[in-house]
């Protein structure tokens, strides 16, 4: 018998792990973009960008690595 995930619990697993790994990776990028903003006392970076691109690349990432699953 497979007791291989079905992709779709795969995929929902994916979401959770990449949105929760994407937001702590996200908040720290955050947090460098608002410190040289504040160092630098101009804003030269946007830092709701990069918390977006942290969440995004994290997501991307995850359901990736899930997907790459299915190929082996």
């Amino acid at each position: 018998m497979n007791n291989k995930p079905k992709l779709g619990q795969r995929m929902i697993r994916a979401l959770f792990v990449g949105s929760t790994v994407g937001m702590i990776g996200g908040l720290g990028l955050y947090m460098m973009a608002r410190a040289v903003n504040l160092i630098a006392d101009a804003p030269v970076f946007d830092e709701m960008a990069f918390l977006v691109l942290g969440l995004g690349g994290a997501l991307v990432a995850a359901v990736g690595i899930e997907l790459s699953k299915d190929m082996g």
